[in-house]
């Protein structure tokens, strides 16, 4: 059964928005409490499909074998941070089979970094009608990631944390930083581990066995979902919203845009945040260009690619981590935005435009935040296909922008 959002012109849009836990954080810290066995109470949970998908994978990777860990399964497919249930099985197991991960399609998103930061760990990787993981040897101490890849960094430091047969520091080089990399790191190390973050994109891991210091353990708040929000209030006509539950810090990267344009907005405290609309007529285009943390996050490319079809002038975009990631942009053409696609990796969104209503679809899971907010800007009906994209990161978000006075509707 194909389910829709429908969303009309929604302006006026007031109230509180409260951030749910951050996906990103929650799918890998879920991942490591499996090493632990779940000890410790995780706080804070998105209520999203992915995290629904990742508890049923691993009680079925789990029961398949008593010699692998098996991710052969349909499941495994659908989405991308299946990934991260490898260096569990792989201690659990030492063998672990696996089909292929799923996920948006944003671009080619190789595991090449992945698997060659877990051979440098001591994995030997064998590829057939699936892949298969086997622990032959001991880490290297020092390893250096291909790239400043999140997933790799992740699934690194789950392994090499309470290596038994290991007695020496491993510091892994070219990692990523991004929050949930952080929290991760807090949660492993409230496990007992001993990891930790250098200067220049470095982590030290040194010899530590499994002991639960705390019962329970808070994810951080979802700093996309937040931005997402942020460029609703900045976008929908003659709005104001306060952002509850969020880490504003991790969001600096954002506010140096939003200054640019021209979008009036105050930070009250450490969690809160408020933003309004009363200054739209005189948004400006302006440029901005994805970076690893803390840089612009291509999370959020998406949604401030559809908030510039508002602003006055030619907004370049230069979406420097993934080839795929312009797809909404074609989605937002069918809604009367003026697009100019250069290449796979930079655009042009020449504003302002009236948008208008009509039938789009979710590319991915932010280019569906970035359909939303175009369906509140635009006059009468959208209908957004593939919502369950978007319900794979966004928590309860109908409810929540029903409640802040958007007309949204989730039908078959």
């Amino acid at each position: 059964m194909t389910i829709m959002f429908k969303i009309s012109y929604s302006p006026n849009l007031k109230g509180e928005v409260y951030i749910s836990g951050s996906k990103n954080a929650a799918l890998p810290i879920l991942a490591a409490n499996y090493v632990v066995d779940s000890q410790i109470q995780l706080e804070n949970m998105p209520d999203i499909s992915d995290i629904h998908n990742m508890k049923r994978l691993y009680e079925e990777a789990f029961a398949v074998s008593k010699e692998y860990f098996d991710l052969t399964g349909q499941l495994a497919t659908k989405f991308r941070a299946s990934i991260l249930l490898i260096p569990v099985g792989l201690k659990k197991f030492g063998e672990v089979r696996f089909v292929g991960s799923g996920g948006c399609k944003i671009g080619k998103r190789p595991l090449d970094t992945f698997d060659d930061a877990l051979q440098k760990a001591g994995v030997r990787i064998e590829q057939g009608a699936f892949k298969t993981f086997k622990v032959v040897g001991k880490p290297k101490k020092n390893i250096m990631l291909q790239e400043f890849s999140v997933t790799a960094t992740e699934a690194l430091i789950t392994y090499l944390a309470f290596l038994d047969d290991v007695d020496y520091d491993i510091t892994v080089y070219q990692v990523a930083t991004e929050p949930h990399v952080k929290n991760l790191i807090d949660f492993l190390n409230a496990a007992g581990a001993k990891i930790t973050m250098g200067l220049d994109h470095t982590i030290t891991i040194s010899p530590s066995k499994i002991n639960i210091q705390q019962t329970s353990f808070e994810i951080i708040s979802d700093y996309i979902e937040a931005g997402t929000y942020f460029a609703i209030g900045a976008g929908a006509d003659n709005s104001e919203l306060t952002i509850k539950n969020v880490n504003v810090d991790d969001l600096s990267a954002m506010y140096n845009i939003a200054d640019k344009i021209g979008i009036n907005f105050k930070i009250i405290d450490k969690h809160t945040i408020t933003v309004n609309s009363y200054n739209k007529p005189n948004y400006k285009a302006t440029k901005f260009e994805v970076r690893i943390f803390p840089g612009f996050p291509s999370d959020l490319q998406s949604i401030f690619g559809a908030l510039a079809t508002q602003f006055n002038g030619v907004t370049k975009i230069f979406e420097t981590l993934y080839e795929g990631r312009f797809g909404y942009l074609n989605e937002l053409e069918n809604l009367g935005g003026k697009i100019e696609i250069l290449n796979p990796h930079q655009a042009l969104v020449i504003g302002p435009s009236k948008l208008h209503g009509g039938y789009v679809s979710s590319t991915d899971l932010r280019g569906g935040g970035a359909m939303v907010l175009a369906g509140i800007m635009a006059e009468g009906e959208t209908s957004i296909m593939n919502e369950e994209i978007i319900a794979r990161g966004y928590a309860d978000i109908v409810n929540k922008l029903k409640k802040i006075g958007v007309k949204i509707e989730q039908v078959a």
